[in-house]
């Protein structure tokens, strides 16, 4: 005879499902904390370069116009002589991402923008997914504790280091990252697709992969795991190497006149520009202007020795090639690891995570993760070390341009300058424009009105001395030498573009081209009022 009581059997089995609810939640609520906070303060850093301090035509103007709107061949602007960019780079990625802009209703600075903040969300997605799933951060403050650890990547002295010269390399590291994390927590299929997405984001990633995988390989054969026992390794390996020399094969067979490693790396002639003086000094450069590599490198070694676990370092032993071969660079920014020259360094920074986890796998204990944590912040720590020589072309200040990005107001008056400025050429007679406003449409203006096109070591030629009109950036990278060059050639009428950083120069009355009406006003300095 049945009591008529409800049972309470399933009291403890509806406690669990509501705790792993929860327990989702939570973990949901920090992912989104820690992909969400990378992915809004570096587009806001983007935006504000673009459209506050001023950004210039190489290389993210260029870049943002191949992200946005580009053709199947990824025509460069005619300022850049119109080539195809797969003659410089093999970017595969580049035209599925320029098939998306075409259904956002953004403009290419924003579009590029959402790009590179992407590009460091991944790189904290990768941190966290292996937090938390493989080292176990799942339940109380674990998820949060991982979220910390995952800004702190994508914010580190490395990554600031490289953002403050907004590239798209960034991809290739975050790319590998979320392969190794997916490999290493049994995912194949989400390997599968990382791997091929980091090779499509340029043709030498494969090296950069090979490197790693390679120095994997025979790490786990000197520990006694036979090669049979590394088939996947081995074969991610050699895939990226025969993709890496098919791509770079069939680049010199389409462009033989066009090579980007001959004009950075090498020189013409090879290699004529080495000398010893060259290599003490970068060496020495290294040391003392590279504190985000170098000292979480050291860092790595003596966690290494500690945790008697060489697979830690892995990830910077496989960069030293990398480095040397920039050691010998013809390019001095290359020679001197700058910027995204050092993205490879941003895979060896988060390497000992994934180390540790491959050990705890194959001698089957699973530790206490917080030695690990311990360890990682220690490196992020080490990368924030004070250098000197910092590479910082757009004099970003920061952290403010994180969270003070123009607003979508100044933005949208920005690119109607820039645009009406573009149409309104033949009415101004010999123009010059800076930089800033030509990244803003690159397509816009012929090579000769941007006459610091090729950065600071350009020099303006006869036919831009004396022009009619000058147009430039406030605080931009040209400003100074444009003002010098309006003030030379007599240019007394002196106009602001309200809601937006662009000032003008000119001979004639601006107020007369019918393009520009409603988008000027004479300033205060104006020598003809």
């Amino acid at each position: 005879m049945h009591s008529g009581r409800p049972s309470s059997a399933g009291l403890p089995r509806i406690g669990i499902f509501v705790s792993a609810r929860w327990e989702n939640v939570g973990i949901a609520a920090a992912a989104m904390l820690a992909i969400g906070i990378p992915f809004v303060a570096f587009a806001n850093l983007v935006l504000f370069h673009f459209y506050a301090r001023g950004s210039f035509v190489l290389d993210t103007g260029l870049l943002a116009s191949l992200m946005w709107h580009s053709d199947a061949a990824l025509t460069q602007p005619a300022s850049l002589g119109g080539s195809s960019y797969f003659g410089t780079h093999v970017s595969l990625l580049f035209l599925p991402a320029s098939a998306l802009s075409r259904c956002l209703p953004l403009s290419m600075p924003q579009f590029f923008a959402g790009i590179v903040g992407f590009s460091h969300a991944l790189l904290a997605l990768a941190v966290f997914w292996l937090l938390v799933e493989g080292f176990g951060l799942r339940r109380g403050v674990g998820p949060w504790i991982a979220a910390l650890a995952a800004l702190g990547f994508a914010f580190s002295g490395l990554a600031i280091a490289i953002a403050r010269y907004p590239h798209f390399e960034t991809l290739i590291a975050a790319f590998f990252l979320l392969f190794a994390v997916a490999q290493v927590l049994g995912h194949p299929r989400l390997a599968v697709v990382f791997f091929v997405l980091g090779l499509a984001t340029r043709e030498d990633a494969g090296f950069h992969y090979v490197a790693i995988l390679g120095l994997l390989v025979m790490l786990n054969a000197a520990c006694g795991v036979p090669l049979r026992q590394q088939r996947t390794e081995c074969t991610f390996a050699l895939a990226a190497l025969f993709y890496a020399i098919a791509a770079m094969a069939v680049q010199r067979l389409i462009f033989p006149e066009t090579s980007a490693f001959a004009r950075v790396y090498v020189g013409d002639p090879p290699l004529a520009h080495l000398g010893a003086g060259l290599i003490a000094h970068r060496i020495g450069f290294f040391l003392v202007g590279r504190p985000y590599i170098l000292y979480p490198a050291l860092g790595a070694c003596i966690w290494a020795l500690r945790a008697r676990n060489p697979c830690v370092v892995l990830g910077f032993v496989a960069g030293i090639p990398w480095a040397l071969l920039h050691l010998l660079a013809k390019s001095p920014l290359a020679g001197a690891l700058v910027s995204y020259y050092a993205f490879p360094f941003l895979i060896a920074l988060a390497w000992p995570l994934i180390g540790v986890m491959r050990q705890q796998q194959r001698t089957g204990n699973a530790g206490d993760p917080t030695s690990v944590l311990a360890g990682f912040a220690t490196l992020l720590a080490l990368s924030f070390f004070p250098g000197v020589g910092i590479h910082d072309p757009g004099q970003l200040p920061l952290p403010q341009a994180f969270w003070d990005p123009p607003s979508r107001a100044q933005q949208a008056a920005t690119d109607r300058a820039a645009a009406a400025l573009s149409a309104a050429r033949p009415m101004l007679g010999r123009l010059l424009v800076d930089n800033s406003i030509a990244a803003l449409a690159p397509n816009g203006f012929a090579q000769k009105e941007v006459p610091f096109l090729q950065g600071n070591g350009s020099t303006p030629s006869e036919t831009t001395t004396s022009p009619d009109t000058v147009a430039f950036f406030a605080e931009g990278y040209d400003a100074q030498r444009l003002r010098a060059i309006a003030d030379a050639a007599g240019l007394a009428r002196r106009y602001a573009m309200p809601g937006t950083q662009i000032h003008l120069a000119a001979r004639q009355r601006l107020e007369d081209v019918p393009l520009l009406a409603g988008l000027m006003a004479a300033e205060q300095g104006d020598a003809q009022k």
